[in-house]
């Protein structure tokens, strides 16, 4: 029982007796932990890592895969992850967080799909076969499954997938619809002979986040990591591809 606490509790001392006042990039040796969904494009963390590497080549730089049961929270609060980034419908307020970045919610599917060469209705979308992910929280619904909800209709899902990364890998030579983000569709578009169409239906955007716990919240090597991703997160909003 005492073991959450105690953890805690050393990790608090270790920051307070190790970590310098001010930070330098270019010679820090420092380890900093991130932990993200596959649900965010390889794009943004491929973006942060050449960021990474090109200004604090000696620091380390360790990422981890959440998934569904992923207590994240926990995590942050004893120091195991220094941020989570994800998105929620509602994120969580026992948390520090920023918006790193807002994307529209599209349509991908095979070049060779009827749905490919002519703007989307609703019924066409409500007709289609959907290759879907499985529930990325056990508590919170996504925005597409909210917003169907809402509006008291359902796709027609056929092909559920454990992993984000996997879907777009199912949409080759197929009559499968798979809705996701923009930034997301556009790295797989651009590898495989898929298609971007625009969903007929007015999702909200999709808002992924960071988050961190208080005890970095004042850290100048956090502070500097999360510059660095909310930079990113800008860039890629402004130039897909590009940081």
């Amino acid at each position: 029982e005492l073991v959450s606490n105690a953890k805690s509790a050393l990790a608090e001392i270790d920051r307070m007796v190790e970590q310098p006042q001010a930070f330098e990039a270019p010679t820090s040796r420092q380890l900093f932990r991130i932990g993200a969904p596959d649900y965010l494009a390889p794009i943004f963390l491929s973006s942060a890592s050449v960021r990474f590497r090109r200004e604090a080549p000696q620091a380390r730089l360790s990422l981890h895969s959440l998934g569904p049961t992923f207590d994240f929270e926990a995590s942050l609060a004893e120091g195991d992850l220094d941020v989570v980034i994800g998105n929620w419908p509602e994120p969580p307020d026992r948390m520090h967080l920023s918006m790193l970045l807002e994307d529209e919610i599209v349509c991908l599917m095979a070049t060779s799909h009827p749905l490919a060469h002519r703007p989307m209705t609703m019924e066409d979308y409500l007709r289609a076969a959907h290759v879907v992910p499985m529930p990325y929280s056990i508590s919170q619904r996504g925005v597409v499954d909210v917003t169907l909800a809402a509006l008291r209709v359902a796709r027609d899902e056929r092909v559920s997938v454990q992993s984000f990364s996997a879907a777009p890998y199912l949409l080759p030579d197929t009559d499968l619809v798979f809705t996701t983000t923009r930034h997301f569709a556009q790295f797989y578009a651009a590898m495989l002979p898929l298609a971007i169409v625009a969903a007929p239906i007015q999702f909200p955007p999709m808002r992924f986040y960071q988050l961190w716990h208080e005890r970095n919240h004042h850290s100048p090597g956090h502070r500097w990591l999360r510059r660095l991703l909310a930079d990113c997160g800008r860039g890629i909003a402004a130039a897909p591809g590009q940081c």
